[in-house]
């Protein structure tokens, strides 16, 4: 008698355990695919949000100092050599250069040396920053130049005819996943060249 009170005491049988574990995982790992799919969306999203923010931010930077350009040294698809105020606490005209180099986007910056109004721009004195590791270019230049009436200017011209500048950045934070990259395109007009004032 108490040998058949103990008997029925027992514990689950491992049949009874495969078939919980079963369900179990038969539950959990949808779940667990479903959160990591929507884990890497989220970071996915997140890097073309801020890839978006930091080119509109580069843009308008460059922009900037482009527009108060007090001279055009060198204009080609992917450098850009000018004169100009590159922080607004400069107070001397710096020599700035703009290119790309691979997948970086490069500023070089040199401060004048010697005494107004002749200046001397050492290449040794020049320190260059690198701005993005992920362009994603392809074949479109980074810069375009356009004249007075606002006609993109031909290969040949001569840098006195450049009034506009057209500037193209495209990125891409996530090869893997994107297949077009993100980009933006403004033109900026040089203000120390406008010649309809």
């Amino acid at each position: 008698m108490s040998h058949r009170k103990y008997a029925n005491q027992g514990g689950y049988s491992l049949v009874e355990l495969l078939v919980v574990i079963t369900l179990t995982m038969v539950i959990a790992v949808p779940l667990v695919i479903f959160s990591y799919k929507g884990l890497t969306s989220y970071e996915f999203l997140q890097a073309q949000s801020n890839t978006s923010t930091e080119l509109s931010t580069l843009s308008q930077r460059m922009g900037k100092v482009i527009r108060g350009a007090t001279t055009v040294l060198d204009a080609q698809a992917n450098t850009l050599t000018i004169y100009g105020y590159f922080s607004p606490q400069d107070t001397t005209v710096k020599k700035i250069r703009y290119f790309i180099s691979g997948t970086n986007l490069n500023i070089g910056v040199t401060p004048p040396t010697g005494t107004a109004p002749n200046y001397t721009y050492p290449a040794a004195d020049e320190v260059v920053t690198t701005t993005r590791v992920d362009l994603a270019m392809g074949s479109t230049p980074m810069f375009t130049y356009y004249d007075d009436s606002g006609t993109q200017l031909p290969n040949g011209f001569a840098v006195s005819q450049i009034k506009e500048i057209g500037l193209y950045v495209a990125a891409n934070p996530r090869v893997k996943q994107l297949s077009v990259p993100l980009s933006l395109t403004t033109r900026i007009t040089l203000r120390n060249f406008k010649t309809n004032l």
